[in-house]
């Protein structure tokens, strides 16, 4: 008998288990089985089918909710299964330069084109449970910044049901997370002039202080480098820091991921400086440098350095251009950055093929490490190109990069980079709005595909039927996916600019500047494009069982038990009708265009493989969107 087995084979027969159904109805077959699933099934479980996705310690019920949650993830990324929202701040807004709560928030105005968003969030899990969770995301607009701490779980579902009407709508948000935002602006800063020009949110475990603040590092085109310290109590304070720029704008800044961290800034398009993010001020009243030179190769007066980014704690890559060899990397020492590259990236794939030509590189992203994979952290890491491919790079080999991604449809400029974990690539373009999705398809990454089964009586949508709290998500198995990626276009068909908001026809061809995923495991991604941020939620409107982070937001109808659609998901009415393209190579690589429909316009005739959402719009001429 199974229960009889020694606990190494019984951990091997659940490691070839290949859908969270199969575990849990093992479980059922006796008490032995349920005790060892309990404890360490679902546990192999989440090893094997995710191997570069975080997850929680917890209990034995909460794994089981882990589960449930990256299964329905994994679901929802494959069927192309979102919601999509321009954010801004509503309800409890409070200004840090008065620490007074303000009625309304105004789009930055002053300038002839919308302001161009940096973005930075990431969340932490504040309790046992799998939905108990705290996140931050802040980002600019234009010279202000913007910051919202939004906090999950069952305690705030509870807050939520003790709460009147007044302020529910106060203080939580569309999903009934309890959400505060905040907004800072200096006296005397210029739209256009003085703008935010990139930023980071600094992670809990590195902050220097143990109080319950948040800190956020960023820099401007006029030449300032500081670190805001915003106090979350009751008494909320506000504490600047200045480090010494000596008046160069600042173009992008990297933070290390060491708990005592590092920052690095490219200043006026040549040079690389190197600070401690926290450190003893020099006579100035500023942070002064641990190093700082000119990056730029020696003749390349044409050539200027775009991005900055921490591989690991001990090297530091950047993205210039144009140059043959558009990407270097530096050691980083007790004492600063070593002046020379350890080593440069070309084009060219073959190191026994130099390359000559010269392009640009923008964003770069570390990829994160996997015993799996076989590597250290890095020693791997992907670039985005001007020529619109984006590059594999190991520090390992003599080859320029090991694997391209690229669109070929679209090979506009990559200008943004996020990856979830080792599983997916999103990739922000430099025009129509276009955000581009790739699976990785690296050692140690994607081992868990969704998989198309026979519907029942229980997942018919809008059914009849109360969700099995004890039982995961079901339509999963290690199928792999048969798209190579797809596209989604970030103009809306159906927004309509508020009062107060600039007309959105410049944004409609507006590059995505900026891309943010919370935690590998966060069903949330943020996008900035001209004057608006973008928060896309992988979650489907007739998932009658969703991840447990949206289930505070179902409302059923007490006769018969069906969710309210339209209440449970668009309260505000602002979600967004987007386009899509992928290709298909059972099709000869054929794009097919799509379109979302309403919200509760569903027909169903795209079947289970795509989100119900989505629509052929040659069959929908003639229907009013």
């Amino acid at each position: 008998m199974l229960e009889d087995l020694p606990f190494e084979l019984l951990s091997h027969i659940y490691t070839h288990l290949p859908t969270s159904q199969s575990v849990f109805y093992l479980s059922l077959t006796c008490r032995a089985l349920h005790s060892f699933t309990a404890k360490e099934g679902w546990k192999i479980f989440l090893r094997m089918r995710f191997p570069s996705l975080p997850i929680p310690t917890a209990e034995a019920h909460d794994l089981r909710d882990a589960v449930h949650g990256l299964t329905t993830l994994s679901r929802n990324w494959d069927r192309k299964a979102f919601l999509a929202r321009y954010l801004e701040p509503y309800g409890c807004i409070t200004s840090l330069a008065t620490l007074r709560r303000i009625p309304q928030w105004n789009s930055p105005q002053g300038q002839t084109m919308g302001y161009q968003p940096s973005i930075d969030s990431y969340e932490e899990w504040t309790g046992s449970n799998w939905s108990a969770r705290k996140q931050v995301l802040a980002w600019s607009a234009g010279t202000e910044l913007i910051l919202r701490v939004k906090s999950m779980g069952p305690e705030v579902a509870r807050l939520w049901e003790g709460a009147d009407a007044a302020d529910q709508s106060f203080y939580f948000n569309e999903y009934k997370h309890m959400t505060a935002w905040f907004t800072w602006k200096m006296s005397g800063r210029v739209e256009g002039r003085d703008d935010i020009t990139t930023l980071n949110v600094i992670r809990p475990f590195q902050k220097d202080s143990k109080q319950d603040s948040e800190d956020i590092v960023f820099g401007t085109a006029s030449g300032e480098l500081l670190r805001l310290n915003v106090g979350m109590t009751d008494e909320q304070r506000l504490i600047a820091q200045n480090y010494a720029v000596n008046g160069r704008s600042v173009r992008s800044t990297a933070i290390s991921s060491s708990s005592s961290p590092l920052l690095a800034a490219c200043l006026s398009d040549s040079l690389l400086a190197l600070y401690p993010v926290y450190d003893a001020l020099s006579d100035t009243g500023s942070i002064a440098p641990l190093s700082e030179f000119t990056a730029i190769p020696e003749g390349k007066k044409d050539c200027r350095v775009w991005s900055t980014q921490f591989l690991s704690d001990d090297r530091l890559a950047i993205g210039l251009g144009p140059s043959t060899e558009p990407v270097h990397v530096y050691e980083v020492t007790p004492g600063g950055i070593t002046k020379n590259p350890i080593r440069k990236f070309g084009l060219d794939g073959r190191h026994w093929a130099p390359g000559d030509r010269n392009s640009s590189v923008y964003p770069i992203a570390p990829l994160p490490s996997s015993s799996q994979g076989g590597h250290t952290v890095g020693q791997v890491f992907l670039s985005g190109c001007y020529d619109g491919i984006i590059r594999l790079h190991d520090m390992r080999s003599p080859s320029a990069y090991e694997s391209s991604y690229w669109d070929p449809t679209n090979d506009s400029a990559i200008y943004s980079l996020q990856t979830q974990g080792r599983e997916r690539l999103i990739a922000g373009a430099s025009r129509h709005s276009m955000l581009k999705v790739f699976d990785l398809r690296v050692a140690g990454g994607r081992a868990y595909h969704y998989l198309d089964v026979p519907v029942t009586a229980a997942t018919k949508p809008n059914q009849s039927h109360r969700p099995n709290p004890h039982q995961p998500s079901q339509s999963h198995s290690a199928k792999a996916s048969t798209h190579y990626g797809w596209n989604l276009f970030l103009n809306p068909r159906n927004y309509v600019p508020r009062q107060h908001q600039r007309s959105s026809h410049r944004s409609a061809e507006s590059p995505i500047y900026s891309l943010s995923l919370p935690s590998a495991a966060s069903p949330t991604l943020f996008a900035g494009v001209e004057n608006n941020v973008v928060q896309f939620d992988f979650v489907s409107m007739l998932d009658a069982h969703p991840d447990p982070l949206f289930n505070p937001v179902l409302e059923r109808s007490y006769r018969t038990g069906r969710i309210d659609v339209k209440s449970s998901w668009n309260p505000r009415h602002d979600i967004l009708q987007l386009a899509m393209y992928e290709q298909s190579p059972e099709n000869g690589g054929a794009v097919q265009l799509l379109r979302q429909a309403g919200v509760g316009r569903y027909r169903g005739e795209m079947g289970r493989e795509l989100d119900e959402r989505w629509r052929d719009p040659g069959g929908l001429r003639h229907r009013r969107w």
